[in-house]
């Protein structure tokens, strides 16, 4: 039987044309005309593939489980994701709007996953390869979007009167590896800080990062479409998997500021293992049917104050009406 999940459109009684309709209705809201507006940038810059998302638009779908590792975690949370094994329907990705992206080419890219735990609750992670983001406001980051469609140049002026950008470029052009890598040799980043909560109330601002901890390297011969065969061989050989390393703030980092950067020494605890079991095309797989709304949470997360938070959400809940939508 199909599960009935609250953000897995797909295994819900709406059909595309009902969802529609109720994005429709709820566009009558001053937030979700942002929203539409905002979406409207992405499809000038990225494109748009009828029924795919508009940014992240070439991926594959993976099922898995998300298992316990380190308990240390559960004096921060009570969360049933740190307690108990999950199942999880994830997805892999290339950042940006073309469907036929390169696997052969470096790229940033995405880890998004639902976690389903066994009482029933729901969370999703979504991370990419950036190691913070490069603004604090959901419309300083809409000017980036529209500033990458017009060119380089475009995004150098942007730059010159915006420090955050300013050091979000300086940072990646200083420190990234470019060296390809299949998605599961690739360490993905929260961005945004979450609040962990624990039995007594007490809150704990956190980042983490999806570390590979399983097989990771390139094992098949590399071509425009090689990612998924490389990770089915992988685990054919061996274990996908990556660790949640969890980053608990020092009291000068700010969780509400996806722009800036936590330097220093902090606490870390490697809380999870996300383990996949299995690959799957995004037509046979239940990946193409998911929000994945960083914003859905189980009991022991709260959000932050982040804007930029707010808008992903947003965002994303316009995004899947249209996509659905487009699909009948």
């Amino acid at each position: 039987m199909t599960k009935v999940s609250t953000v897995t459109i797909g295994a819900l009684a709406l059909t595309a044309s009902a969802l529609a309709q109720t994005s429709i209705a709820q566009a009558q809201s001053t937030e979700h005309n942002t929203a539409e507006k905002d979406y409207r940038v992405f499809e000038k810059t990225f494109g748009a593939t009828k029924g795919k998302r508009r940014n992240h638009t070439k991926g594959f779908c993976f099922v898995g489980e998300f298992a316990p590792v380190d308990n240390a975690i559960l004096a921060y949370s009570n969360s049933p994701i740190f307690s108990s094994t999950s199942e999880v329907n994830g997805r892999v990705s290339h950042k940006g709007g073309k469907n036929l992206s390169p696997d052969d080419k470096f790229g940033d890219r995405g880890l998004a996953f639902e976690i389903t735990t066994p009482d029933g609750d729901y969370h999703i992670i979504n991370v990419n390869t950036e190691d913070f983001f490069p603004a604090s406001k959901p419309a300083d980051f809409i000017d980036l979007v529209r500033a990458l469609g017009e060119g380089g140049e475009a995004v150098k002026a942007l730059a010159a009167g915006r420090p955050e950008l300013q050091a979000y470029l300086a940072h990646h052009k200083k420190n990234r590896d470019t060296t390809l890598r299949p998605y599961e040799g690739t360490q993905f980043n929260s961005v945004n800080a979450f609040y962990l909560v624990n039995e007594s109330g007490d809150r704990t601002a956190i980042r983490w990062s999806m570390v590979p901890s399983g097989s990771q390297g390139i094992v098949v011969e590399t071509n425009s479409d090689f990612l998924m065969d490389n990770m089915n061989a992988n685990l054919t050989n061996g274990t996908v998997s990556w660790d949640m390393v969890v980053t608990i703030a020092n009291d000068n980092d700010d969780p509400n500021n996806a722009a800036i950067r936590w330097e220093g020494e902090h606490t870390r605890i490697t809380a999870t293992r996300l383990t996949v079991t299995s690959t799957s095309t995004e037509a046979d797989g239940e990946c193409d049917a998911v929000n994945f709304d960083p914003t859905v949470l189980s009991d022991g997360f709260v959000v932050t104050d982040d804007p930029i938070l707010e808008a992903r959400s947003q965002i994303y809940a316009h995004g899947i009406g249209v996509r659905l939508s487009e699909k009948e």
